[in-house]
């Protein structure tokens, strides 16, 4: 399901529905009583799912996996974050923002296979499943376990979503929609269910996969067409048992999923390896200041985020030259080259970035990182704005990463531009800006950097609560930008103000009554509801 991004939560869907409350006798109640019994359901924390019982699908799966199945025990403690990080593909384009993590999440979203973002449904969300899964494998193999149970779950919402059965039918609108909500994901659960093995090798294994998409395809088409009409015509009964056949058959495929890659993970060809440290750039974001560095092997598809410490390890590799990159917000270093032997461990010296980064909030602000692919600079996106015509010699627009602002601070941005740069007078940096709740609209601020004026300030705010650079230009921006800068200005972050995007300490609460228990401690009111309706106002 797609919801929209959100930069800095998780997504919870609360439930208001009466469908669990049964009356104890038969009968119909009053309607004072079902107001109350339904006030009841929804302060009490009754939860529903759009499809997006990603999770539970999720959780149903890992369930499946014996305590002695590679994958969980791999993982280790990472395998339950496999229920969060099944959402990563909806969040592209974002900076999450944890209580324990904080991470770009396209960094696990693009890649040298993958260059740019996919849509989820039939069929182009088939294009996915191949480099997600070899990437997932060697995730698994060559870096840590939170490392991999994040591409694990890159791969798994682009699974999971296929098994939706507007997805697999290819149905949007609001048919989608409700298709999608039409689902009790409690029920979502895989009782005896034995993990199938989709391969013995690599390629096996792929092959597998696909042709069990194949089939998850064919089973939740055939079920959208089942119930269509009945979505249509608003019946939901008849729907919900059509959904949940699709939600358990996309866990089956999720189980032999994982049980698979945690199989080909044990079998490494390779064993030396490489480690190092990086001290990250001091910048005066609470948030950026979280961010890891990123470690790439340039011209290979191995790469990495450093640990909280700093610290940051590739393992069974195979022997060869690589040459190695680290970037970070306001730097890309230079290429390190590296020779390693079979079986050999290269322990590389500590780059220090805590001197060096002018305090730039900008990843890659150079543009010469081009990682993913040589026409595309890494963190930057060609974007096509609603009500422009696409035209291959009209200016085009490229997106950076959304980059969080605190409320009173001024921040600069500033355009360096090439001196002998192409002809192109209107080329401009622009900042896009957003507020701080997950609805506030995306807009355009007025002013940018050009040829003739290159500094634009904004202060943050509420409403200016995120700043995204957008270059428009005829060429692309290495041809016409030596670089951009965003960063706060000297003297108004002195003193930061506490982020009010960053997760604020737990305090303790009393425990929740359940449903049951508001229930019972409200039984003597309902009751005398029940017999004197008339007598009594809501």
């Amino acid at each position: 399901m797609k919801l929209g991004p959100i930069p800095h939560l998780f997504r919870r869907y609360r439930d208001t529905r009466l469908g669990c409350i049964r009356p104890t006798r038969p009968g119909r109640l009053p309607l004072l009583t079902l107001r109350l019994l339904l006030a009841l359901s929804t302060f009490s924390g009754f939860t529903a799912h759009a499809w997006g019982p990603h999770g539970e699908i999720v959780q149903a799966a890992l369930k499946t996996l014996g305590p002695g199945d590679a994958l969980t025990s791999g993982l280790g403690t990472n395998a339950h974050f496999l229920v969060k990080y099944v959402w990563m593909a909806d969040w592209k384009g974002q900076l999450h923002l944890g209580r324990t993590e904080t991470f770009y999440t396209d960094d696990y979203l693009l890649f040298p296979t993958v260059t740019n973002h996919s849509s989820h449904i039939c069929p182009e969300v088939k294009r996915t499943y191949a480099p997600h899964f070899h990437r997932a494998l060697q995730a698994l193999r060559t870096e840590s376990p939170r490392e991999a149970a994040r591409w694990i779950g890159s791969l798994l919402h682009f699974v999971t979503d296929t098994g939706s059965p507007p997805h697999a039918l290819g149905i949007l609108g609001p048919v989608h929609s409700k298709m999608e909500n039409w689902l009790d994901a409690k029920l979502i659960l895989l009782p005896g269910y034995q993990p199938r093995l989709l391969g013995t090798n690599d390629s096996s294994g792929e092959a597998g996969l696909l042709q069990r998409m194949d089939g998850l395809i064919e089973y939740s088409k055939a079920r959208a067409l089942r119930c269509r009409a009945d979505v249509m015509a608003d019946r939901r009964p008849p729907v919900e048992p059509i959904v949940l056949e699709c939600a358990l058959e996309t866990a089956r495929v999720v189980a032999d999923l994982l049980h698979t890659l945690g199989a080909l993970a044990q079998s490494p060809t390779h064993h030396a390896a490489i480690t190092g440290m990086v001290v990250p750039p001091k910048l005066q974001s609470p948030e950026l200041a979280k961010v890891p560095a990123k470690v790439i092997l340039l011209g290979t598809k191995f790469s990495t985020l450093t640990e909280p410490d700093g610290a940051f390890a590739f393992h069974r590799l195979p022997a060869g030259k690589y040459e190695a990159v680290v970037t970070a917000p306001g730097w890309v270093t230079q290429g390190k080259p590296i020779n390693l032997s079979s079986n050999a461990t290269v322990k590389l010296v500590a780059v220090d970035l805590a001197e060096t980064g002018g305090g730039n909030l900008v990843r890659n602000p150079r543009f010469q990182l081009r990682w993913v692919a040589p026409n595309q600079a890494d963190g930057w996106a060609q974007t096509w704005r609603p009500g422009r015509p696409i035209s291959a010699v009209g200016p085009k627009d490229w997106d950076g990463e959304w980059i969080p602002l605190q409320n009173g601070v001024i921040y600069q941005l500033s355009a360096q531009w090439k001196p002998n740069g192409p002809d192109d007078a209107d080329r401009s940096v622009t900042l896009r800006t957003k507020g701080r709740t997950n609805d506030s609209p995306t807009i355009t601020h007025p002013a940018a950097a050009t040829l003739t004026t290159n500094r634009v300030t904004i202060t943050g705010s509420d409403e200016l609560a995120w700043a995204q650079l957008s270059i428009r230009s005829l060429k692309m921006p290495w041809e016409t930008l030596e670089a951009v800068s965003f960063k706060p200005v000297a003297g108004s972050a002195e003193k930061l103000p506490p982020s009010p995007l960053a997760p604020k300490p737990a305090t303790p609460k009393p425990p929740a009554k359940s449903a049951t228990a508001t229930a019972v401690a409200l039984l003597p009111l309902i009751v005398v509801l029940m017999i004197r309706p008339n007598k009594m106002a809501l």
